[in-house]
C-alpha cells in the first residue's frame, strides 16, 4: 500500500508542477469505482451481498490514466466519455 501512496503523491506533485488546480490535498485512499448515480439509492444491498468478497492478489503491469468527461446536456442516459491520456509501464526492471 505504501508504494501505491508514494505513486499517488508523486502523480500529484507532478500535476502541480503541472499548474493543474488540484484543490486541497487529501492522502490517498486506494480504491475501485463500481458505480456511481446522481441519485440517491439504497447502497445496502449491494454492500450486504459483498461483505465476505475476498478477491485475488493481482499484480498492476500498466498505470493508464483516463480523462472523465462528464455529461452535461442532462439528457437522460447520456453516459461519460473516458479518453486515455497516458499510458505508464509498472514494475522493476528485470
Amino acid at each position: 500500500m505504501a508504494e501505491l501512496r508514494l505513486l499517488a503523491d508523486r502523480a500529484e506533485a507532478a500535476g502541480r508542477r503541472a499548474g493543474l488546480d488540484l484543490g486541497e490535498h487529501r492522502r490517498y485512499k486506494a480504491h475501485l469505482t463500481v458505480a456511481r448515480s446522481r441519485e440517491a439509492l439504497d447502497t445496502r444491498p449491494y454492500v450486504e451481498s459483498l461483505h465476505a468478497f475476498a478477491g485475488r492478489e493481482w499484480t498492476v503491469r500498466q498505470l493508464t490514466l483516463v480523462r472523465s468527461d462528464l455529461p452535461r446536456s442532462g439528457v437522460p442516459g447520456e453516459q461519460p466519455h473516458y479518453e486515455p491520456v497516458g499510458h505508464w509501464a509498472l514494475g522493476g526492471a528485470g
